[in-house]
């Protein structure tokens, strides 16, 4: 049916390299395309429309928006066209892409590349979880190897302290003889 339709450039494209080809409605006051001249070039009518049949159609088949992988069961490889919804992420879209090829569909948009940028995506957010959970558990690795420092350091530290006070009494000791032998 595409064939059938003419291609509706914009007025003198063709002369001025500067406009693009593709169609603005004419809206100068003296032009003879807006005032649909004989001679002048044509443009977009209601006359132009697709046919009935086959309005709506991409590619031949009727466009579907599915948002999850429920949706597809009931579609037909024949007659339908699998759009995914925009706002499904990227699991999700994953389930719908694998279910479709399941009863062959056909996807009306780029979905190889969709599952492999998914993947990919995923593996990289799961090398960062696991980087991320690798440094957690170093970090808690080195905080109990530094908590068992400080116990031991605590318990010499006890321990000179129960010598210190050892030592102390031993030397009051000795200054009670000293002075016990001065008197005497």
């Amino acid at each position: 049916m595409e064939k059938t339709k003419p291609s509706f450039r914009k007025h003198d494209s063709h002369k001025r390299l500067k406009l693009s080809a593709n169609w603005r409605k004419p809206r100068g006051r003296q032009s003879k395309v807006r005032l649909h001249k004989r001679g002048y070039q044509r443009g977009p009518a209601a006359g132009f429309g697709n046919a009935k049949a086959v309005f709506g159609l991409v590619k031949g088949l009727t466009p579907v928006r599915v948002s999850t992988p429920a949706e597809i069961e009931p579609l037909d490889a024949k007659k339908h066209g699998v759009i995914i919804a925009s706002t499904v992420g990227g699991r999700k879209r994953e389930a719908i892409i694998t279910a479709a090829k399941a009863k062959n569909l056909t996807f009306l948009i780029d979905a190889e590349k969709q599952v492999a940028a998914v993947k990919a995506k995923l593996a990289t957010k799961k090398k960062v979880k696991d980087a991320r959970v690798a440094a957690k558990a170093k970090k808690k690795e080195k905080k109990t190897l530094d908590e068992k420092v400080k116990k031991d350091e605590e318990k010499k530290e006890e321990k000179s302290s129960e010598e210190l006070k050892a030592e102390k009494i031993e030397e009051k000791k000795e200054q009670d003889k000293v002075l016990t032998q001065k008197q005497a």
